[in-house]
C-alpha cells in the first residue's frame, strides 16, 4: 500500500504552499489502534495480540492511555498478514522480524522455512491422498452393502464401527501450512 504521501494529489501540496504551509506540517497524525488496524485489514484485538507477543513493538502512550502507532505499524502488520497468507506461522514470523531488528539478512531465513513448509505440505498431500483413496474405497464399499439392507444392525452405525480406515495423524491441516492446536484439544 503507498504511504499516504504518494497518494495525495500533487493539486494538495500546491495548495497547501500557497496557504503558506510546509510539507513537514502536513505529516500524518499518529494512528491510533482502531485507525491502524483498519489501515491493516486487521482487528484491533489482533494489533493488542501481536503487541503482546512480540510481533509488534509497544506502542507509545498518549497521556490518556490510548496506544499511539506511526506508519511503520502499518506496513509491519500488512507484512505479517502477507507472511500468513503465504503459510507461515505467527513463530516463524517474528524470527524473521527479529532477524531484521538485528540488522541481519532475512532472505535466507524466508527461503528455509519456505522449503520446509513446502516439504510438509507435500508430505500432508501425500498423507491426504492416501486417505482419500481408503475411505472412497469405503464409501463404495458402504453402498453396496446398505443397497442390500435397510436397516443398520449396530449400536450408532455399523458402517464406521466395522470399517477398519486408520484415520489421519492427529495433526490438523490447512492448505500452506500447519494449524496449531487449541489448549482445549
Amino acid at each position: 500500500m503507498a504511504s499516504w504521501f504518494a497518494r495525495t494529489p500533487a493539486r494538495f501540496w500546491m495548495l497547501a504552499a500557497a496557504r503558506g504551509s510546509k510539507v513537514t506540517d502536513l505529516k500524518p497524525k499518529p494512528l491510533l489502534i482502531g485507525r491502524l488496524a483498519k489501515l491493516a485489514g486487521v482487528k484491533p484485538d489482533t494489533v493488542r495480540y501481536y503487541e503482546r507477543v512480540g510481533l509488534l513493538p509497544k506502542a507509545d502512550r498518549k497521556l490518556s492511555g490510548y496506544r499511539v502507532y506511526g506508519q511503520a505499524s502499518v506496513k509491519r502488520l500488512q507484512f505479517i498478514r502477507q507472511a500468513q497468507a503465504l503459510g507461515f506461522s505467527l513463530d516463524e514470523i517474528k524470527r524473521i522480524l527479529g532477524l531484521h531488528g538485528e540488522g541481519k539478512e532475512t532472505c535466507c531465513c524466508v527461503i528455509a522455512i519456505a522449503e520446509a513448509t513446502l516439504s510438509d505440505t507435500e508430505e500432508q498431500l501425500r498423507e491426504l491422498q492416501a486417505f482419500r483413496d481408503r475411505l472412497k474405497q469405503a464409501v463404495a464399499e458402504w453402498k453396496r452393502s446398505t443397497a442390500r439392507r435397510r436397516k443398520c444392525h449396530a449400536e450408532f452405525c455399523d458402517l464406521i464401527e466395522k470399517t477398519e480406515i486408520q484415520r489421519l495423524p492427529a495433526r490438523r491441516y490447512r492448505l500452506g501450512g500447519r494449524i496449531p492446536r487449541s489448549k482445549g484439544q
